[in-house]
């Protein structure tokens, strides 16, 4: 039996992929604001290494989400006509 709690990261549905992104977009938007003072200065992703990790780390489990959406519906498809 598999576990339930990680079928939401391994067979998400189309509603955790469109959450999952909106919640990346927030976060990732509100970091970039943190590190930017609010836009007033520029981009320095060098100088806050951390918060770029974090960024770096959300943006490939926010991939990782959707590669997985893709393969499961794909895995549907074929359950389905074959």
């Amino acid at each position: 039996m598999k576990n339930q709690t990680a079928l939401w990261f391994s067979n998400p549905s189309l509603s955790v992929v469109l959450t999952f992104i909106a919640v990346w977009l927030l976060g990732n938007f509100l970091l970039v604001a943190a590190m930017t003072d609010f836009f007033r200065e520029e981009v320095a992703f060098s100088k806050q290494l951390p918060v770029s990790f974090l960024m770096l780390l959300s943006t490939a489990s926010t991939l990782k989400v959707i590669r997985n959406y893709f393969k499961a519906r794909r895995s549907n498809r074929e359950t389905q006509t074959g």
